[in-house]
């Protein structure tokens, strides 16, 4: 697989007792048929009396342990795909490895092996996306005979900087509680990556200093899966001190040495696979002298190059078959598959195919601990148990893995997305990018068009908890709706993982916190489409928010920030939605106001902001139904010891549901025009103060009703540029695309209202361009009077033009045509 770097030309071979392969020592089967074995999660429940029929299963693992479900760079097989594939496979049990370096987010690359010179770096990227992914496919995985039971693993540990790893596992465990148990693939050493600045060895003196993190792994009975190359052509050993540093000093560690005990290709492949005296025994016996010395040290089998320079000759196969029949508790199934989107589900059977090839070897006791998996249960801490091998043809529980399947979409398998070809939005649908360049010269007619703003800048790409709209429907919505721009906030407050919510009012009591999960989850999203919008250069145009910033633990937000921004470097240049005093959240343990007093020691945070001039969306209800203006002196601290910052106050200026809807919205005495003014007094003091209009409950409550509307209206108009339109959509699963447009039409009503100078910074978006750097757009121009009755007068020439034309060729037809019959039959008849 491409994460061992499988190309032919660098294979390494073992030294043979006979050079001659014998390629018929296995037959690789079709890649288009697709096998399911009979065995279910069921069978692996420890109450099973079935038993595994070896004499017609195919002999295929049902354990895939080492499994990379995102590649170095660009996209991955859709996770609802790859979750098809791994049923198909007969994969009932998979652990997901991140690839702990990932490509810088700008390089064309996705694969480091073919850009030399591009630098990987330790990254936590796919850790968060895979342990999202499947908390967006839980009830899926839970409901699915085939599973597959999923273990995470986290992939990004850097060996060079050690003492950087135990704050990231606590930061990822208490983002994904109690759903990683695995560590790996971590590199000691790994030739492969040299060209890319990553994977050279650890000093030797250096591993001392694991003992934090290798303590914190023993304390959670964690284990470590190690990529650690034994040598190269010029020392076959060469690297063999590391990993017996490694065992020597952490012999309670779970210890797994991937790849056969290091196996790579960095030897010359006319030598023996391993230099001198390095030969296949020397090999075998270098293993089991380890395994006899360190009994919490285990071998993976991944990599299909296994099979291509080991398996497919009896003689070589068979001295690692005697290993692994004399240690069966000691050996662990898997692929080593890569899955980037450019792979196929073929690619991953014939992987699946060669890494099972030596399974058939095996005894019985070997096989149901190596291929059904029982040491990857014990290894893993799960509660299940591999089915005995059955005694004998009689046994009337026998299952097996001959069930052949064709190809299909199954069940959980990513339907493929069909772009809409209906356009549903009420307006001419003219507008598009392109109009939006400064060399455009398009304007905009207000007198023709739906006067939907073109920006949502405040939309939810994620829930508070549960799954999302798939990413690339959510796109399709946004088209469809007319939206060019957009700003995805995360939700940066979430239910708990194991929560059955997805939205905080429906489980009061049920607490959630800030989170970092769906900041990462976007920005991915983002990246793995982005080939997309680099080839259709199409809409809409994304901006991504930090929204995780904890106010109630100031400290901790810049160093976050700086995580975030170093993961995805350019990315973030929005900050929101952040909870300054949230009424509604008050049930579920977050959302309280902000100690007046703390507000002063966000400075640390802020003036990064202000350096970065990243703008600042900050949620703060201004009141409830007992004072109207009980939280105003929060916003009113912020506006004043920050003042050179770019706040933006969602909702209107803290508009909420805390307040009787009865009493015109807002509690008396602060009605409507007060709140107005409130707004007014504020942004004439504060220049760098700006209002977000999203919420489509302003609508039900404040512009259905012309009288309470106009206030506002008025306000807007008289101060142009400091209003950003926005829907506050939250992207949950359970909402469609008609809940969308609905919410857009709500909060795009008021600006009908509006003058053309308001309606061109807000709906078409110039202050929120503006806002977020996009300063190779500009807003179209409003069409004025001159241009609409030239646009008139334009329309009415072109038709009577046509109309003239079309009376001259008729004439002219008939003039040819009576011609022509002149010919034939006279004039006097034609005219006759």
């Amino acid at each position: 697989s491409q994460a061992c770097d499988a190309e032919d030309s660098l294979l390494v071979q073992l030294h043979r007792e006979s050079h001659n392969k014998t390629d018929s020592a296995i037959t690789v089967q079709a890649a288009a048929q697709v096998r399911r074995d009979l065995l279910t999660l069921q069978d692996f429940q420890k109450n099973s009396n079935a038993c595994y029929d070896r004499s017609v299963g195919n002999g295929w693992a049902v354990v895939d342990a080492h499994f990379h479900a995102r590649p170095f760079g660009g996209p991955p097989v859709p996770f609802t795909d790859l979750l098809g594939w791994l049923r198909r496979a007969g994969i009932l049990f998979t652990t997901l490895y991140g690839i702990g370096q990932r490509l810088p987010i700008d390089s064309e690359c996705t694969y480091y092996l073919d850009c030399p010179g591009t630098k990987v770096v330790p990254s936590l990227k796919n850790d968060f996306f895979n342990a999202q992914s499947v908390l967006d496919n839980a009830e899926d995985l839970a409901a699915d005979p085939y599973g597959p039971h999923i273990s995470l693993s986290m992939s990004f540990l850097d060996l060079h900087e050690p003492n950087l790893n135990v704050p990231n596992i606590t930061l990822l465990q208490k983002e994904f509680p109690g759903m990683f148990n695995w560590a790996g693939e971590i590199n000691l050493v790994k030739q492969a990556l040299w060209k890319n600045l990553q994977g050279l060895p650890v000093e030797l003196e250096s591993i001392k200093e694991w003992k934090s993190f290798m303590a914190e792994f023993r304390r959670q009975d964690i284990p470590m899966a190690l990529h650690a190359d034994l040598g190269d052509d010029k020392d076959g050993l060469k690297f063999l001190p590391l990993m017996d540093e490694v065992l020597r000093l952490y012999p309670a560690n779970k210890i797994i040495w991937v790849h056969m005990a290091g196996i790579s290709k960095q030897l010359n492949p006319q030598l023996a696979l391993l230099q001198q005296p390095v030969t296949i025994q020397s090999h075998v016996k270098l293993i089991e002298e380890r395994l006899q010395k360190y009994p919490k040290l285990f071998i993976d089998l991944s990599w299909d190059v296994l099979y291509d320079e080991l398996y497919a000759s009896p003689t070589e196969e068979s001295q690692y078959v005697r290993l692994i029949n004399k240690y069966p508790r000691r050996f662990i199934s898997g692929s080593d598959h890569l899955a980037s989107a450019s792979k196929t589900e073929s690619i991953y059977r014939g992987e699946v195919n060669k890494t099972s090839a030596i399974y058939r070897d095996l005894s019985d006791d070997a096989f149901r601990r190596v291929a059904l998996g029982q040491n990857y249960f014990d290894l893993a801490g799960l509660d299940y148990s591999a089915p005995r091998i059955c005694a004998g043809s009689q046994d009337s529980q026998k299952v097996h893995g001959i069930a052949l399947k064709a190809i299909g979409a199954a069940k959980g398998e990513t339907a493929k997305l069909v772009a809409m070809t209906k356009a549903l939005r009420p307006n001419d649908g003219q507008l598009s990018l392109e109009d939006f360049e400064f060399s455009s010269s398009v304007c905009y007619n207000r007198n023709t068009s739906s006067q939907w703003a073109v920006v949502d800048a405040h939309l939810h790409a994620r829930p508070f908890g549960g799954a999302p709209v798939p990413f690339g429907e959510l796109m399709d919505r946004l088209r469809n709706a007319g939206i060019l721009f957009t700003t995805l906030y995360g939700i940066g407050q979430r239910l708990p993982v194991d929560s059955n919510c997805t939205y905080y009012l429906d489980c009061p009591g049920t607490p959630v916190t800030p989170s970092l999960k769906n900041d990462f989850f976007n920005a991915q999203s983002v990246l793995d489409n982005r080939g997309f919008w680099d080839n259709a250069k199409t809409s809409p145009v994304i901006t991504l928010a930090m929204s995780f910033f904890d106010l109630h633990a100031p400290e901790t937000v810049l160093e976050k920030m700086k995580l975030l921004q170093g993961e995805y470097p350019g990315m973030f240049n929005w900050v929101g939605e952040i909870n300054l005093v949230k009424q509604a959240l008050w049930n579920n343990s977050q959302g309280k106001p902000v100690p007046l007093n703390s507000i002063s020691t966000w400075e640390p945070f802020m003036q990064e902001l202000q350096q970065q001039d990243i703008p600042m969306a900050i949620h703060c209800d201004v009141g409830n139904d007992k004072n109207g203006t009980q939280f105003l002196p929060l916003m009113d601290e912020v506006l004043r010891l920050y003042p050179s910052n770019k706040i933006i106050w969602v909702h209107m200026a803290g508009l909420s549901k805390q307040l009787d809807p009865k009493l015109r919205l807002l509690q008396i005495p602060l009605a409507i025009q007060d709140h107005v003014k409130i707004i007014q007094e504020r942004l004439q003091k504060y220049p760098n103060l700006y209002i977000d209009l999203s919420w489509d409950v302003l609508y039900d409550e404040v512009y259905n009703d012309f009288s309470e509307e106009r206030p506002y209206i008025s306000l807007i108009n008289n101060n142009p540029t400091r209003f950003l339109s926005g829907s506050d959509h939250v992207a949950a699963i359970s909402k469609t695309d008609a809940e969308y447009r609905n919410e857009l039409a709500k909060t795009n009503a008021i600006y009908r209202e509006l003058s053309d100078e308001a309606f061109r910074n807000i709906a078409l978006g110039g202050t929120y361009l503006k806002l977020a750097h996009l300063n190779q757009y500009r807003p179209p121009s409003i069409c004025s009077e001159l241009q609409e009755g030239r646009s008139w007068v334009s329309a009415w020439s072109m038709a009577l033009g046509l109309v003239i034309f079309t009376l001259c060729m008729t004439w002219i037809f008939a003039e040819t045509l009576r011609q022509a019959l002149a010919t034939f039959i006279g004039p006097e008849d034609v005219s006759a």
